[in-house]
């Protein structure tokens, strides 16, 4: 029998307060199965799934309208979802570990001794920084100085809260595309991928339209002497090739 939880039981399984469960309903995000005679809102167990997944992509960075969107569309997959969630959540995971290890080290020591081991104090900061300098650094080698300069640029004017959507997305729709490479070009489950790879390589791409053409030029060299082969996070040669041939079978 299907399990009914009223607001307030549903507030308290998953932690989540009753106003912002209001507002989720108020905006779409997650509206009730039911309301009982007297109008209170009631929640079924697929409820529960759905708030997983608003949960899960906000604390990703996903924004609420985007949230919506996604879980809104027709081909939306749950169970491929929480694997790229999960893939996401581990990579995250692993970083979070080496910088506590690398604190607790630090703290340790200092408890031991009563002193500042400099040596791990370095240690501890450079685990940190370098995590978010490793992406900086493999990209220069792709991208002069100046050009790097630019993408900071780019970046504040964007906003880190699109970059970070923009990415996330990437991640996720590069997983599925590499799960689905078998797929006939001609049939609409290659062609959906297809259109939601232009569609995000338009928008990516848009940002660099107006202030920076000489970037986006860079960018598509790069992908064209295919440079990012191999590169952790950038789509490869394989995935392109899919999709060329999905929009080929298309125009044919």
């Amino acid at each position: 029998m299907r399990r009914i939880y009223r607001v307030g039981e549903f507030a308290e399984l998953t932690m989540v307060s009753v106003r912002t469960l209001h507002h989720y309903d108020q905006i779409g995000l997650l509206q009730p199965a039911a309301h009982s005679e007297g109008g209170h809102r009631l929640y079924s167990e697929e409820d529960l799934l759905r708030l997983q997944q608003i949960l899960t992509l906000r604390f990703l960075g996903f924004a609420l309208k985007e949230i919506g969107e996604l879980l809104d569309r027709p081909d939306f997959d749950l169970v491929a979802s929480m694997q790229i969630q999960r893939r996401v959540l581990r990579d995250r995971i692993s970083e979070l570990e080496q910088a506590e290890s690398a604190l607790g080290r630090l703290v340790d020591r200092r408890q031991e001794t009563g002193q500042w081991a400099w040596d791990l104090v370095v240690k501890a900061s450079s685990t940190v920084q370098g995590r978010r300098e490793e992406k900086g650094k493999s990209m220069e080698k792709y991208y002069t100085p100046a050009q790097m300069r630019q993408f900071d640029e780019l970046g504040k004017q964007v906003g880190s809260d699109v970059i970070q959507s923009i990415e996330q997305r990437w991640t996720e729709l590069m997983a599925e595309v590499q799960a689905n490479q078998n797929l006939d070009p001609a049939t609409s489950e290659a062609r959906e991928l297809a259109d939601r790879w232009n569609a995000l390589t338009e928008e990516t791409m848009a940002h660099y339209d107006d202030s920076h053409p000489e970037l986006k030029q860079a960018i598509s060299e790069n992908y064209e002497q295919n440079r990012f082969a191999g590169l952790e996070g950038a789509p490869d040669p394989d995935m392109f090739a899919f999709i060329q041939k999905v929009n080929e079978a298309r125009e044919g």
